[in-house]
């Protein structure tokens, strides 16, 4: 029984997972996952490893379709009201509406300027001026234009690892997605280059949908509004990140959290 009582959102939710059972192959990997994510709030994925976080963050944006024998079984998952896999949905704008940062910073071997403005090009937009607003615009949003602003064309991946991943969040910004994922931005960082994302988690909420997985629920607390615990495959809990730290309502919800798992 998932609890989730005081976290239905005054307004339509931005993502909505109904019944969701997703496997690979064979193997069930989420199982009759029901969620909603407000909009405008950072939203944390927990729980042990092979529970299902990032095959759940990967759904969001079908991902995992990539997959040979990957496949929803039953549900639907909708953003903004409208089902991902209705067949009139593009994969390409939802792309576009959907960001992801991955665990591992993976800049393209190009100028940072190009790695910025690559969505946009795919997109369609060709004028340089457009484009250089746009490349401003996402790397002030990712802390990075005051250190990169005259370095725009060099390699990206002269950069620090913390600076690269920084800049594969301006990436995902610049086509301005209404969700921005993140699979564990900051499990390769130092603890300097982590605090400066955590820093921009709460700025990104204020234009952007963020679910985040983590393994470090220390990182939950701090950057989440709301927290999701899964277990097996299942949603075991999901409240404000505060209630649900402070007073879980599942009794493997708090064993996972006390470290009696």
């Amino acid at each position: 029984m998932v609890i989730a009582t005081d976290i239905e959102p005054q307004e339509p939710p931005m993502i909505e997972v109904r019944d969701l059972d997703f496997a690979y192959g064979a193997k069930l990997a989420l199982e009759d996952i029901n969620l909603k994510v407000a909009r405008h709030r950072v939203t944390a994925l927990i729980g042990p490893s092979g529970c299902g976080k990032s095959t759940l963050l990967r759904c969001i944006n079908r991902m995992n379709q990539r997959l040979p024998g990957a496949h929803i079984r039953r549900g639907s998952i909708r953003i903004e009201g409208h089902d991902i896999h209705d067949p009139r949905v593009s994969l390409t704008l939802l792309r576009q509406r959907v960001g992801m940062v991955f665990q591992k910073s993976n800049p393209f071997p190009k100028s940072i300027h190009d790695n910025v403005a690559f969505g946009l090009r795919i997109a369609g937009v060709s004028d340089p001026v457009v484009l250089d607003e746009a490349v401003e615009r996402a790397l002030r949003a990712a802390a990075l234009w005051d250190e990169l602003k005259d370095r725009l064309h060099q390699h990206a991946h002269s950069l620090s690892g913390g600076q690269q991943q920084r800049l594969c969040i301006a990436r995902a910004v610049a086509t301005r997605p209404a969700v921005l994922l993140m699979d564990e931005p900051c499990s390769a960082l130092d603890p300097i280059a982590t605090l400066k994302i955590e820093e921009l988690l709460g700025q990104l909420a204020q234009e952007h949908t963020v679910v985040i997985v983590t393994h470090n629920m220390q990182q939950a607390v701090r950057v989440s509004h709301d927290t999701a615990f899964l277990h097996l495959g299942r949603l075991v809990e999901h409240a404000p990140t505060a209630q649900l730290f402070d007073n879980p309502q599942q009794a493997l919800t708090e064993a996972y959290l006390r470290g009696t798992f």
